[in-house]
């Protein structure tokens, strides 16, 4: 596979992702789910948009150069919780999730996790340096991801149970 092919590829499999994530707006129903399919969507926008900037490059038979997407992104963690604490402005109460919406959720993660093999496999085959690390990034993405997914799918399962894993509350004796 060349990197005409793979960059292809990888487009093909962002816009795969974002449609799904569009579509699976309508089988949500909890504001968490939402916001994260959103942003999700959006973030797959943004890796269409690198994908084929660099394939028209290579197409085109010019440098591909990656410098990164602005600055360093932000942890697993702290990304849930930017978007935990967007969606708690929607939420007047604890929706429980929908029947399906959990499935949806871990079709998600499943999405994620294929991508981040494939950018991870194509990151150790191409030649040019500049394309791996751009193949790096995307992998890290794809991890970020589904550890967002990840610690969604966790919390709509068991709130409680969640808080006190990732929240590990003091108690105090007195």
């Amino acid at each position: 596979m060349n990197l005409e092919e793979i960059l292809a590829q990888a487009l093909q499999m962002e816009e795969d992702g974002r449609n799904f994530y569009l579509s699976g707006l309508e089988r949500v129903a909890n504001p968490l789910s939402k916001e994260v399919l959103k942003k999700l969507a959006d973030e797959e926008l943004i890796h269409m948009e690198k994908i084929q900037e660099g394939y028209n490059k290579i197409k085109n038979r010019e440098a591909f150069t990656f410098e990164g997407w602005g600055g360093v992104r932000k942890s697993s963690r702290e990304y849930f919780e930017n978007v935990f604490t967007e969606a708690k402005k929607h939420m007047n109460e604890l929706v429980p999730p929908q029947t399906g919406e959990l499935d949806t959720i871990k079709m998600a993660m499943d999405l994620e996790s294929k991508s981040h093999h494939f950018y991870v496999e194509k990151m150790k085959v191409v030649d040019n340096r500049e394309v791996a690390s751009f193949l790096d990034f995307l992998a890290s993405e794809e991890y970020r991801h589904y550890n967002l997914l990840f610690n969604t799918h966790e919390y709509l399962s068991s709130p409680t149970e969640w808080y006190y894993r990732e929240e590990k509350p003091i108690f105090e004796g007195g």
